[in-house]
């Protein structure tokens, strides 16, 4: 496996290979960090109608099963975590299943398998019954994260396939958010059959976004396959042949490569910054600082608020530089909002505020730099032929921290403030350093 150009040294300027042509509007769109959308409204319409579901449905995600079952707190919290680990194993089948059917095809099959898992929803009545409709979810989700960056890398390549992944997300915030507060306000109605209606719009909206997607794509924002770099299309470069080998020599192929390990690691390491806005925050801010409960919850979101304004300006910005070095600059950001809140989150009043408010900021820079930055390099540094069995094994390093990260905050942050910031810091650092170890290792290219 090798890294290709565009993440390891060579600039992606705005001509480079993935971009429209050098017309004025071009010039206008890649200013303002935006892909060509020309043909792409189906795909567009789909991600953020898909989005709207599950935001409307988050603020209910925990909540449901208390409301419409007699399962208790406890018991919804063990069958969430028991469904979770069950669903770890479907990973690398969904990645197989990426790549013998295609991106498209996996990711029409995860908004089917999403809606069919929220129906399950409906008839919950024990803890079995919640732990098989929750695996039937998080299996789709699993399938997501192996098929949606696969499928936005046939798309587009180069900086263009950085800015896709940015208006992505700025989009699929904002119909988090909206949805969010749709799905809020009818919770805080009174109606009683809200939360049913809520389960019943995410399924449906899953089945429209699935015929979205079944309609064809538009066309490819970028340079046909042939054109791609020699240091990633040439098989001699690469130890990557999985269509040569058996199913298994495949998998063992890809656990030989040292790129892919050393980017696994390297985000296992950076994913627990990520607990910093919804995890670490509210603990420590409302359970060891004693500060109010309202100052976790308006800092997430401004977080959101901010990710969803400057997401693709900043990314248009960013594109000309190698995307390991834009993670590295994201990670020191992360190292100096850790700094902010270990050092200066302490005390009362409207300076204990701004600083929990610049570390928040801080925080959300580097997430801006580092997202699209670290989705482009997982969706590019496999070869097409197993780019679904990599994104697979790539998005189980955020399992690792959303199922460990909890347990270190709940056993350090009150008691043992230091040692867990020190660590927090420690994790954030070696992801960084990690991602350019992974660009020095890459095979030089022509």
């Amino acid at each position: 496996m090798s890294l290709s150009p565009a993440d390891v040294a060579d600039p992606r300027h705005p001509g480079a290979v993935g971009d429209a042509p050098d017309t004025r509007a071009a010039r206008l769109r890649r200013r303002l960090g935006l892909p060509a959308l020309a043909g792409q409204g189906r795909i567009v319409a789909a991600t953020v109608l898909d989005a709207f579901g599950v935001g409307m449905f988050v603020p209910l995600s925990f909540l449901f099963f208390i409301l419409t079952t007699d399962l208790t707190i406890a018991q919804v919290g063990l069958g969430t975590s028991i469904a979770t680990v069950l669903s770890l194993p479907a990973a690398p089948v969904a990645g197989t299943i990426v790549d013998r059917w295609g991106p498209r095809t996996s990711l029409i099959a995860n908004n089917l398998l999403a809606a069919a898992g929220y129906l399950c929803y409906l008839l919950v009545d024990s803890l079995p019954s919640l732990v098989g409709s929750m695996l039937v979810v998080l299996c789709a989700e699993r399938l997501y994260f192996a098929s949606w960056p696969a499928f936005v890398a046939d798309l587009a390549e180069g900086a263009e396939l950085d800015r896709w992944y940015a208006f992505t997300t700025a989009g699929t915030n904002a119909s988090v958010g909206i949805g969010g507060a749709a799905g809020g306000l009818l919770l805080g109605s009174g109606w009683s059959g809200a939360a049913v209606f809520i389960v019943a719009v995410n399924a449906a909206t899953s089945v429209i976004a699935a015929f979205l997607l079944l309609a064809p794509r538009g066309t490819r924002t970028t340079a046909a396959p042939t054109a791609r770099p020699p240091a990633a299309a040439t098989a001699s470069d690469s130890p990557l042949q999985p269509d040569r080998t058996g199913w298994w020599d495949s998998w063992r192929t890809l656990f030989r490569d040292r790129v892919l390990l050393a980017l696994m690691a390297a985000q296992t390491a950076f994913a627990f910054g990520w607990l910093i806005p919804t995890v670490v925050l509210p603990v420590y801010l409302v359970e060891v600082d004693r500060l109010p409960a309202w100052l976790p919850s308006t800092a997430l979101t401004v977080n959101a608020v901010v990710i969803v304004l400057a997401q693709s300006l900043v990314t248009a910005r960013v594109v000309a530089y190698p995307r390991a070095r834009v993670i590295s600059w994201a990670a020191v950001l992360m190292l100096g909002s850790i700094a902010l809140l270990a050092f200066g989150a302490a005390g009362r009043g409207p300076a204990t505020v701004a600083v929990v408010y610049t570390a928040v900021l801080l925080f959300t820079a580097g997430q801006i730099l580092a997202g699209p930055a670290t989705t482009a390099i997982s969706a590019t540094a496999a070869p097409p032929e197993a780019r679904g069995r990599y994104l697979s094994l790539f998005n189980l390093t955020w399992a690792l921290s959303a199922i460990t990260g909890p347990l270190l905050v709940g056993t350090l942050i009150e008691h043992h403030p230091a040692v867990f910031w020190t660590l927090l810091a420690t994790l954030v650092a070696t992801g960084g350093l990690g991602y350019r170890l992974a660009a020095h290792w890459s095979p030089p290219t022509a």
